[in-house]
């Protein structure tokens, strides 16, 4: 049987793709269902890829991504795929339960929070090329994607059909939490602990609120072995 918290814990120590961030969160799923199969959501990740790189076979990939037009195909595509087709943050009202932490089953067709939506879409966007990153917003996680040549960041939401997000807003979702904080100091990249530490606390949110209060030791002892490995947020 695999020990899956040490398996966890081995993923920490490189984290340097969003791949290896989907590795960690699968195993935290597999500490409340052990039979997961740790590369389904690769394969999932992959075949949404591949359909990207299907339609639009001359822009798909690093080297290529880099032009405006480049990175803005590449965003309509990746919508379609991930949004249309797989109806990631397509749901409202998401019930707060483990099940919508779960990366395998929302890759599967399950309603997910917010911060599982913003590595879908990651995890898929890094595979066909594009520069993006996770941006801790309080209540949200957004995502943000790089356009080099124009030197322009555009925001969005994958929790809200991967809609975008503008200046005004977003500066007004940084100010609701505090109206002292510049929005550009939010705007960078969440570092794997960040990303790790809000899944976490919303495990053991919604794990509580469900009734599955077994785990919450678990998850305890998860975030210790985070902070212990990648030191605080």
């Amino acid at each position: 049987m695999t020990d899956w918290t040490s398996r966890y814990c081995a993923s920490l120590t490189e984290l340097d793709r969003y791949r290896d961030l989907v590795d960690a969160v699968v195993s935290l799923a597999a500490h409340r269902r052990p039979t997961i199969d740790p590369d389904a959501a690769h394969t999932r990740l992959e075949a949404i890829a591949h359909r990207v790189r299907c339609r639009v076979p001359h822009l798909a990939g690093r080297a290529n991504a880099v032009g405006a037009r480049g990175t803005e195909g590449l965003m309509a595509h990746l919508h379609e795929a991930v949004v249309d087709d797989l109806g990631i943050g397509c749901h409202e009202d998401v019930a707060v339960h483990p099940d919508a932490m779960d990366f395998d089953l929302i890759l599967d067709g399950t309603p997910a929070l917010p911060v599982p939506c913003a590595l879908a879409y990651c995890g898929a966007a890094e595979r066909i090329g594009l520069d993006v990153f996770g941006v801790d917003v309080p209540g949200r996680f957004l995502v943000a994607i790089r356009d080099e040549t124009h030197r322009r960041i555009t925001v969005i939401d994958p929790h809200e059909r991967s809609r975008i997000v503008d200046g005004t807003e977003f500066r007004d979702l940084v100010h609701a939490f505090d109206e002292t904080i510049d929005p550009r100091e939010i705007l960078k990249p969440a570092s794997p602990a960040t990303w790790l530490r809000r899944w976490l606390r919303d495990l053991a949110i919604a794990s509580t609120r469900c009734g599955e209060t077994h785990l919450l030791d678990s998850w305890s002892r998860l975030s210790d072995a985070t902070e212990d490995i990648l030191g605080p947020v």
